[in-house]
Parts: structure tokens; C-alpha cells; sequence
């Protein structure tokens, strides 16, 4: 496999285990919907390195930025509309859990396109 794709899974993993212990700092402060979004945004890292999985196992080779970015719109829409649904009936817990979800998905894409 290609270097870049590992040293991109390693950043998925540490940054899975950051937001995880943050989350379980908010839990012990028992601040447990703040902590269940993080929660939430831990699970992104998992798909993330599906999403890549996926397209190293179509190409044999790294993926290319474009063709990541690309597949993670199709995967994070379903989220998006869910996020606009939130808001329209103020659900806030709702709101927090989708932009928590969101938030990592644009950190992963800015590491997308400045390593691939």
C-alpha cells in the first residue's frame, strides 16, 4: 500500500483517539449530550478509512484527492439533509450530533488535499 495512505490512516487513528478522549471527558463532567456528538465524530474516522478502503481496493493504487473528496460527498449528503432537518424543528441535540459529524469530515478533507 501505498506511504501515503498509511501515514493517512495513522492521522485517522490518533485523531479518533483524541476526539474519543475528549468525549470521555465531557462524559465524566457529565455533559453527556456534548459527549455523545464526539462520540458521534469518532465513528467519522471509521468511515473514513472505509471510504478509502474502498477506493484503494477499486484502483490497486492511492486514490487520488479528487476521487476521495468526490466519495465522501456521497457518503456525508445524507447527513447534510438530516442537519438541515434538524434545524427546521430545532433539535438541537440533533444539530450538534450532525455538525460534530460534519466538523470531521472537513478536517479529513483538508488533510485529503494537502497530503494526496
Amino acid at each position: 500500500m501505498d506511504e501515503k495512505i498509511n501515514i493517512f490512516y495513522e492521522w485517522l487513528d490518533e485523531r479518533k483517539a483524541a476526539v474519543l478522549s475528549e468525549a470521555a471527558a465531557l462524559s465524566k463532567d457529565e455533559r453527556t449530550d456534548e459527549s455523545n456528538s464526539l462520540k458521534a465524530k469518532a465513528n467519522i474516522y471509521d468511515i473514513c478509512r472505509a471510504v478509502c478502503g474502498a477506493a484503494v481496493k477499486q484502483t490497486q493504487e492511492a486514490p487520488k484527492a479528487d476521487a476521495l473528496i468526490a466519495a465522501f460527498g456521497r457518503v456525508t449528503a445524507p447527513w447534510k439533509l438530516s442537519l438541515e432537518q434538524a434545524k427546521a424543528h430545532d433539535d438541537s441535540r440533533k444539530v450538534m450530533i450532525e455538525e460534530a459529524k460534519l466538523s470531521a469530515v472537513d478536517e479529513i478533507i483538508a488533510m485529503i488535499r494537502s497530503e494526496f
